[in-house]
């Protein structure tokens, strides 16, 4: 049962501080370069559907060119 709790609290930890990040890096993003959906469009992707939110948020929000 200790396991499982522990688990749990792990998991919720590594997805709130993903969200947290995505988050931040949206806040500090300019309104020119983000693609597709508005910040506040990015935000709800965000919290709403992890982890495919996030993901979808750090491939296709600032284009392809993001990670060189």
């Amino acid at each position: 049962m200790l396991a499982i709790l522990v688990t749990a609290v792990a998991l919720v930890a590594v997805v709130a501080w993903f969200d947290a990040r995505c988050l931040a890096d949206l806040a500090r993003t300019s309104d020119r370069d983000l693609h597709y959906v508005n910040r506040a469009g990015w935000a709800l992707v965000i919290v709403l559907s992890f982890p495919i939110g996030p993901l979808l948020y750090l491939l296709y929000a600032k284009g392809p060119g993001r990670f060189r």
